[in-house]
């Protein structure tokens, strides 16, 4: 570390799904030992997610300090209440205050990079370069706009996000390529703009670990089912950990000794070992029906006899005709099946008229019922037959185990006002659902209710946990400790507390002071305020229809949809 400066900082490393399970083992041995120089010398703990351990809720209730109950983000989708089709959040339907709009109202600077759900870009008093959601091809995804220029100018082959297209065809040497040179790259834009740019707070975020996790995690794991044995990819996640290592390290030794670190994931992360197909259940129990029958059946007879979407698009690239798509409507393209099972494959097939409940999407891990007056076509009167129907439903899927093993595949439900609460608690789902380790709840239809994970090159094999990592580092840290009852939503209320301001009385999340020198929690006791902050929703926002197509298509890439 530098010399200690009179000005109080924050620097934070976001890692999309850094786990302990594989932090500590890794650090143990020496192969990350930046990670074990800030474990050692600094406070750590689990960081519970929000439920479920998703990044849109996970990240926003990091920076707002509130549940999603507050702040309106439940997964990537919006709830169906104009038409029965999915459509994504974007930074203006986040409802609570952000951390860097906080600290503005108070003159400090903020540079934040590579959030998700910060497109579009809202002028703040710093700079901002979007994440995750930013469509491909965003023309203005950084504030000032000029920022993107300077960086494409400083930053060889400079690019927002991996492309996803080669997980769509199971390219695994190239995705792995992709994703170590993106982090490689924003590696660089970090270090470059913490040396160059005034700021108070540098909230940098990496999302290169959750997708590795996500597509490689049976290739290091001899207990997942389909293990190959030594292989090429074995190190893979070992790859990706390690770039972010050689990052810490230069990190601290640009911060001075008067600056604060926090690293943290918005989840965790564990092998799957087997897919749920909740819309399996609900068609099997009648609370979701299906017509069109034939045309359905159709489309699945060309799934099992190979006809897949991400297939036909592998072939035509090796031809060089992959324009021919673009040739057809999305809803031609959409009557071949996906290697994925997605729910999008099945929505036109719904008798809404017929339907009680549904479950639209594989990360957002919960049932909606079809309310009367709330849905477009909705059956379930919101009286008496909503609480009954609700209740019958936790009720038979708490029952619900794998044959194999005799075990239940969800770990807990829940309804939504035991774990939400705030003004948009009537934007939450209905029923929440945690798979039981190793379980993952995929969308769709599948061929059966319970399969095993992660065959294919396509399918993931890892997924997210509830538990997350924070660490703390830093002058006013203790040394060794390790902190307990961390929560997501404790992340902004300790930052606030860091740079010397007090928490406001609505924030939900509270200062880790548990991590803290406690001479100094009593020289600088907590203090809260009752002010208020205006929140980037002024105007409303909507995606073009090629801009949600392109976010859709990396969605599906991802294994969100």
């Amino acid at each position: 570390m530098r010399e200690a400066s009179t000005r109080q900082r924050v620097f934070v490393l976001g890692l999309d799904g850094a786990t302990f399970t594989l932090l500590k083992p890794w650090a143990a041995v020496g192969k990350l030992p930046n990670f074990k120089r800030v474990l050692d010398g600094g406070a750590h703990g689990i960081l519970k997610s929000t439920l479920p351990p998703l990044t849109p809720p996970g990240w926003t209730s990091a920076i707002t300090g509130v549940n999603p109950g507050k702040h309106n983000i439940y997964s990537f989708f919006k709830p169906m209440r104009r038409a029965y089709r999915r459509r994504v959040y974007n930074a203006r339907d986040i409802k609570a205050p952000k951390l860097w709009e906080i600290l503005g109202a108070s003159g400090k600077r903020s540079i934040i990079l590579h959030l998700p759900l910060t497109y579009p870009v809202d002028p703040l008093n710093g700079l901002m370069v979007a994440g995750m959601m930013t469509p491909v091809g965003a023309a203005h995804y950084t504030y000032p706009r000029e920022l993107a220029d300077e960086l494409r100018r400083v930053i060889a082959d400079y690019r927002l996000n991996v492309d996803t297209t080669y997980a769509r065809a199971g390219r695994l040497n190239t995705l792995l390529k992709e994703c170590l040179e993106v982090t490689d790259i924003h590696c660089r834009e970090t270090l470059y703009l913490m040396e160059r740019k005034p700021w108070d707070l540098f909230f940098a975020m990496l999302h290169t670990p959750d997708l590795v996790m996500h597509m490689f995690w049976k290739f290091m794991e001899p207990r997942h089912p389909f293990y190959p044995g030594p292989n090429e990819f074995q190190d893979a996640i070992l790859q990706c950990y390690r770039r972010v290592d050689v990052l810490l390290g230069e990190i601290l030794e640009r911060l001075d000794e008067s600056s604060h670190l926090l690293i943290l994931s918005d989840h965790g992360f564990e092998m799957t070992r087997k897919n749920v197909f909740i819309t399996n259940w609900l068609v099997h129990s009648g609370y979701l029906v299906l017509r069109r029958a034939r045309r359905l059946a159709f489309k699945r007879a060309l799934f099992k006899a190979g006809i897949q979407r991400e297939r036909l698009v592998k072939h035509l690239e090796a031809w060089r005709l992959a324009w021919v798509p673009k040739l057809f409507p999305e809803s031609i393209k959409n009557q071949v099946p996906r290697s994925r099972p997605s729910f999008q494959n099945i929505e036109d097939h719904i008798d809404w008229t017929r339907t009680r409940a549904y479950f639209p999407s594989a990360g957002g891990s919960a049932i909606y019922l079809n309310v009367k007056g709330r849905e477009p076509l909705g059956i379930v009167h919101p009286d008496g037959e909503y609480a009954a129907l609700r209740d019958e439903i936790i009720e038979r899927l708490g029952e619900l185990k794998d044959p194999e093993t005799g075990r239940p595949v969800i770990g807990a439900i829940h309804k939504r006002e035991d774990v939400y609460w705030g003004e948009y608690l009537d934007h939450a789902p209905d029923i929440m659902l945690l798979p039981a380790s190793g379980y993952f709840l995929n969308e769709g239809l599948g061929d059966e209710v319970i399969s095993r994970a992660g065959g294919g090159k396509v399918e993931r094999s890892g997924n997210h946990h509830m538990d997350g990592v924070v660490m703390l580092y830093g002058p006013c840290v203790r040394s060794g400790v390790e902190i307990q009852g961390a929560r997501i939503i404790d992340v902004t209320p300790t930052i606030l507390y860091l740079l010397g301001l007090p928490v406001p009385d609505y924030m939900d999340g509270r200062v880790l002071t548990e991590a803290l020198v406690p001479d100094y929690i009593e020289r600088v006791p907590v203090t809260y305020t009752a002010a208020r902050f205006e929140a980037s929703t002024t105007s409303g926002f909507e995606y073009t229809e090629e801009e949600r197509m392109s976010l859709e298509e990396r969605l599906k890439d991802l294994g969100y949809m």
